[in-house]
């Protein structure tokens, strides 16, 4: 018997609903951020609404771009070394691939993975929160 994956919907403060991103643990995109910059899968909008309202093509492209939420795919070398300014090493947490995390609106550069799924390649001073192990189970 075949086992079927329920996407997950997310509601957050964008007023959207959004699909979770479904990472398999490996960099399937074709690239390697390099540098201070990771790569996300960012949670995508759904094409329908929690009350079953189809959402036009146009809106959810829109609404996926204003994502504001997703996982860590792979990061460059010099991701979360330095603080901001680059003057003294980073202290405390440092962000991993398969976090989720919690972004600044817009952030990044979107890019098609030869995988044909969409990523954002963004500086790490990008990213504001990483979801805490409680909110995970």
């Amino acid at each position: 018997m075949e086992h079927q994956v329920v996407a997950k919907i997310l509601k957050n403060s964008q007023e959207g609903e959004f699909v979770q991103a479904q990472f398999s643990g490996k960099n399937e995109s074709g690239f390697d951020p390099i540098g201070y910059h990771v790569m996300v899968m960012m949670d995508g909008a759904s094409e329908t609404t929690s009350g079953g309202i189809q959402l036009t093509p146009d809106y959810v492209e829109k609404m996926s771009l204003a994502a504001e939420t997703g996982v860590i795919v792979a990061m460059g070398d010099d991701a979360f070394l330095w603080n901001g300014d680059r003057t003294r090493k980073w202290e405390g947490r440092k962000p991993q691939v398969g976090d989720r995390i919690y972004v600044e609106r817009y952030a990044g550069k979107v890019i098609l993975g030869l995988d044909s799924k969409v990523y954002r390649i963004m500086n790490y001073e990008c990213v504001m929160a990483v979801q805490a192990q409680e909110a995970k189970q």
